[in-house]
């Protein structure tokens, strides 16, 4: 998988009007600093993940599912691979960069830790089962496969190289250490995780899901 990185000369090539109005506010910051000479500098991120995520996000979602055996949704077949890194590591580097980057430039920042979802999400069903107990493969049946986004992208790959070569950057957790962190701390925080999903979220969950 190390073909094919997103890095900082590659044209934006969105598919999805999400994805668009994300490229759209690169193209306003860059404008700013070209035409009136706002200082501005801008990073691009691969997935992260952590606590205090909402659980709209794949990992918050599924560790409260297995914890509560509902469903695990996974768009297609699971095959879309995405880049993960430990929200921590990106307020790092954006600290640094804000201090110390040059203006008028991109950084990209990364963890070189590709997964294809299906493997993502048996990671943490392995893991949440272990943590409570439960045999191995105890929550594999949750597995649930659906219709996956319009003009959903099939890869994200973050090439970090420059910001690891000009700034010293890289991430300090391995990935096993900050899943089983990161699982850890919503399993031990239910009622922080109960509060938000209760109302309103439990109706979006609804929409995006039910039914498919």
């Amino acid at each position: 998988m190390g073909e094919g990185l997103f890095t900082e000369q590659t044209p934006y090539a969105p598919h999805s009007p999400y994805s668009a109005s994300k490229a759209s506010s690169d193209h306003f910051v860059r404008a700013f600093h070209d035409t009136y000479g706002l200082p501005t500098i801008i990073t691009n991120c691969s997935n992260n993940y952590g606590p205090y995520q909402f659980p709209e996000k794949l990992i918050p979602l599924f560790i409260n599912n297995i914890r509560t055996g509902k469903p695990l949704p996974v768009y297609g077949r699971g095959e879309n691979v995405r880049d993960w890194l430990y929200v921590e590591d990106h307020a790092r580097a954006i600290d640094l960069v804000f201090h110390k980057g040059r203006v008028g430039d991109t950084y990209n920042i990364g963890g070189f830790n590709e997964w294809r979802n299906i493997d993502l999400i048996r990671v943490i069903i392995r893991t949440v089962d272990r943590i409570l107990g439960n045999p191995e493969g105890y929550s594999d049946h949750l597995i649930t496969y659906v219709t996956d986004r319009l003009g959903h992208d099939l890869r994200y790959a973050i090439d970090s190289t420059k910001i690891k070569e000009e700034l010293g950057w890289e991430p300090s957790l391995q990935f096993e250490e900050g899943i089983e962190k990161t699982i850890r701390w919503y399993l031990d925080n239910q009622e922080w995780m109960d509060n938000v999903t209760s109302g309103d979220y439990a109706t979006y969950y609804e929409r995006m899901y039910a039914g498919r």
